[in-house]
């Protein structure tokens, strides 16, 4: 040493063995392996040489101690964790057959191929079928390879992790046994294969069952912050390991369990599947990789010709019988070539459950150094060909997926968070990066008050800034915004414009200032100032604990212009916590949502409850809601097609009763009246208005009867035809009675007792009391159109009538009207006022 290294006691004699200088090393090798994707050589190639390199049987820069060995396990446990913990649950579901399948040939192929060619080569048969489960296991090493392409959720990574469960735990139960009946100098023993079998299953139990439950708890009431979430996670990985260790198990299988029951709670794109994919792509896995290669001694090839050919026949029967069981799939599954060369590649690599059973197989007497030595030399050639086939074919694969993605009109969503109170920040942020669009953004915005030179806008400056740490961490660059204006409302709704903004996000803390408020004065002024769609969240849980999706679809719900959009946002949401959706909307609107949704292909599993009336909702959801259930209401605005007085009660309704669970009210997008009805009337619809006739306008209702209100009304048409009209509403009554505002009731029907649209109008000055309306109803509005008329145009005359009455002054002065003909003018009136003056 120099006598600086001399004087600060470093030594740099080869192997390296002082934590500084191995570290160091190490260090530089991980900067240099992705320098080399440059010239087209994978970085865990890279690795894996740079481990042969430096290893002790090469240059002998690194010693393979004890610290090394600890982080490849590390490493290697946290593969298989990130394999199931990315897993899409619904794509293996959905495929779990395709998985069962592969993973039956990729496993019983090389394992009789590998147990005659075991034969062959001298062996016993413990240590022939041992040999076998050498071929038949695999390691997904080149897992991050398709990560990084983005090919999580195909269907040939979807199958090819499925199946390394049960291959590899088939060979680790195939050793555990075999090593215990060597190690007792007998053989296979059934008793111990039986008792190995109870273990795993009870284990597996335990984790898939204990662990979500566990894990939702903890993160909803312990791990309050993003470290704690951190450890928590690694705990949970560590502790399943151990626990498959003890029963007699590879840790690895733990590892995969701890994944899989973890899934649900470390959403895809989140900022916690962020940090912990970080730190194992960073450091763990890449010292994996280094330490797999320095098992790697080429001076065994020099002992003789039987090294060269165990080492040949061990290379022969891998790569032949895993590009054989995945090449199967083709007229088996009907997958394509480049979708078994997939398959190939990650299946064909061999490092954790191989260099197991060789080193157990060793140990305990069944196999000889050219066989272990095989093993290793095996690992480093399939570790090579494994990413670089992925790598080849995965390029290919993703091509084909994004030509197969549907294309999307328009520019992606554009997400925009309104924040106020910085202890809600981030989960007002967390439900905008889980329900962004793939390429849209999301931004967050604060309104001050007190003008530009107080301490308000550094305030709102430090919200910001939490709020973007927040998305950072989920690598989501979120731009913030500090807006200054004295109407809080009118400044959110400008800043939605300015930044084109598809939806707003906002929080809620379920309370509210007035029986005819929704959530209070904020929230419901916002609704009236912008046309973008609006998110209104509530609920102290994290989003990650949501299981279940009950989204509430009001009657006509679907036929508002922004109904696609508010339900392609829920659909997303759901899809990255992992949760399924429950449909819950009466039978005669369930049909049109099914088919809204079927439109969407959606990525969850989707079902109905059952609901045969709206006036049912809150008995129904109270019978199906359970823990990890999330409420979601999409609800209308004054003045929309589906809105009714009773939605604007049920986001409070909903907050009370249903105190512990997430909440989010969504409010989809509106357009210009024009957009959706006809620039003009027709003559036809213009027609409705002419027809209104004195004989159909009813002064000083006072039946609280609604169906004798209805013949009171009629009374202009003959009496079948008035009967027949009867009957077709009270059979509608279900959905084709509703209330529109508080003091006004549209009822309506499609039947044969008319030839034209038609509408009848009664008031009634002090209002009269009918079943399931807030207030006194005042206004009643029947139209009947002809059954020949389609639903659709239906739905143009229905907004255009409910627009009559949109104003409050418009109500008061029918209510007040002395006679018929000052109804009718009243009506005009409106028209011309603007509450059709859109669509006139």
């Amino acid at each position: 040493m120099t006598p600086i290294l001399t004087l600060l006691a470093i030594d740099l004699s080869l192997p390296l063995r002082e934590p500084v200088p191995v570290f160091t090393a190490v260090l530089l090798v991980l900067l240099a392996a992705p320098l080399l994707a440059r010239v087209r050589v994978p970085s865990s190639v890279a690795l894996l040489v740079a481990g042969i390199a430096l290893g002790p049987h090469a240059l002998n820069v690194l010693d393979r101690d004890a610290t090394i060995v600890l982080l490849g396990t590390v490493g290697l446990l946290y593969i298989m964790f990130l394999a199931g913990l990315e897993i899409d649950l619904h794509e293996f579901k959905r495929h779990r057959r395709q998985s069962i399948a592969f993973g039956l040939l990729t496993f019983a192929i090389p394992q009789s191929i590998g147990t005659i060619v075991g034969r062959a080569l001298g062996l016993g048969w413990p240590a022939a079928v041992l040999l076998g489960s050498v071929f038949a296991s695999h390691t997904l090493l080149a897992y991050p390879v398709v990560q990084r392409l983005g090919l999580q959720k195909e269907r040939a990574v979807t199958t090819a992790v499925g199946a390394t469960i049960l291959t590899d735990t088939l060979a680790l139960l195939l050793l555990a046994v075999i090593a215990s009946g060597a190690r007792a100098g007998g053989g296979v023993d059934p008793l111990v294969l039986l008792r190995l079998v109870a273990l795993l299953l009870t284990l597996g139990g335990l984790v898939l069952w204990g662990l979500p439950r566990l894990g939702a708890w903890v993160l909803r009431t312990v791990a309050v912050e993003p470290i704690s979430e951190f450890v928590f996670v690694l705990a949970a990985v560590f502790a399943c390991a151990l626990g498959a260790e003890l029963i007699g198990v590879e840790p690895i299988i733990g590892a995969f369990l701890a994944g899989l029951a973890l899934n649900r709670l470390v959403p895809e794109d989140g900022p916690l599947i962020n940090r912990i994919a970080f730190f194992g792509n960073a450091l763990f896995i890449p010292f994996f990789l280094l330490s797999t290669g320095m098992l790697v001694d080429f001076d065994v090839f020099a002992g003789g010709t039987r090294a060269w050919i165990v080492t040949g026949a061990m290379l022969g029967v891998i790569l032949t019988t895993k590009g054989l069981a995945a090449w199967l799939t083709r007229p088996t599954l009907g997958y394509t070539a480049v979708e078994a060369r997939v398959l190939f590649g990650l299946t064909v690599p061999q490092a954790a459950a191989t260099l197991a059973a060789a080193l157990v197989g060793f140990q305990v007497g069944l196999f000889d150094e050219a066989i272990l030595n095989g093993a290793i030399a095996m690992v480093f050639v399939t570790c090579l060909v494994g990413p670089w086939v992925t790598e080849k074919a995965g390029a290919t694969l993703a091509a084909v997926a994004q030509a197969r993605r549907p294309a999307r009109d328009g520019v992606p969503a554009r997400i925009l968070v309104g924040v106020a109170n910085p202890l809600t920040a981030e989960r007002i942020v967390d439900v905008a990066l889980l329900a962004r669009e793939d390429g849209g953004s999301v931004q967050a915005v604060t309104v001050v008050t007190g003008g530009t030179d107080g301490g308000e806008v550094v305030q709102g400056e430090r919200v910001l800034a939490r709020a973007a740490a927040y998305a950072a961490g989920a690598d989501v660059a979120l731009a913030a915004h500090v807006r200054v204006g004295v109407n809080v409302p009118r400044t959110l709704a400008r800043a939605a414009s300015e930044l084109r903004a598809t939806a707003l996000v906002m929080g809620w803390d379920g309370s509210a200032a007035a029986t005819r408020l929704l959530f209070g004065s904020l929230p419901d002024r916002i609704l009236a100032e912008t046309p973008a769609a609006v998110v209104v969240a509530r609920g102290e849980a994290p989003a990650v604990s949501i299981r279940r999706v009950l989204l509430v679809v009001p009657p006509l719900a679907d036929l508002e212009p922004g109904f696609a959009d508010a339900l392609r946002l829920v659909l997303r949401l759901a899809a990255r916590v992992g949760a399924t959706l429950a449909l819950v909307t009466p039978e005669p609107t369930r049909p049109a949502v099914a088919r809204a949704l079927e439109r969407l292909r959606p990525e969850v599993p989707t079902v109905s409850l059952e609901l045969d009336a709206w006036r049912g909702l809150m008995p129904t959801l109270q019978a199906a809601l359970r823990p990890g259930d999330a409420v979601v209401l999409v609800a209308a605005r004054q003045g929309a097609l589906s809105w009714r007085s009773s939605l604007d009660r049920l986001p409070y309704t909903l907050g009370t009763t249903f105190r512990d669970a997430s909440l989010l009210v969504v409010y989809p997008a509106q357009v210009p009246a024009s957009v959706v009805l006809p620039a003009g009337l027709t003559s036809a619809e213009r027609a409705i208005l002419d027809r209104l006739t004195s004989e159909r306008i009813r002064i000083g209702l006072a039946s609280t009867s609604r169906v004798e209100i209805h013949r009171d009304l009629l009374g202009s048409l003959s009496s079948d035809a008035r009967e027949g009209a009867l009957a077709a509403i009270h059979q509608g009554a279900a959905t084709g009675s509703s209330e529109l505002r508080p003091g006004v009731v549209l009822d309506h029907a499609r039947t044969d007792a008319v030839e034209r649209p038609t509408l009848f109008v009664g008031v009634s000055p002090d209002g009269v009391a009918l079943p399931g309306t807030s207030a006194p109803v005042q206004v009643v509005l029947l139209f009947l159109v002809p059954a020949h008329v389609p639903p659709r145009r239906t739905v143009t005359w229905l907004s255009a009538v409910a627009r009559l009455v949109r104003h409050d002054e418009t109500v008061a002065r029918l209510a007040s009207a002395a006679d018929a003909e000052q109804v009718r003018t009243e009506l005009l009136a409106a028209v011309g006022t603007g509450a059709l003056g859109a669509t006139l």
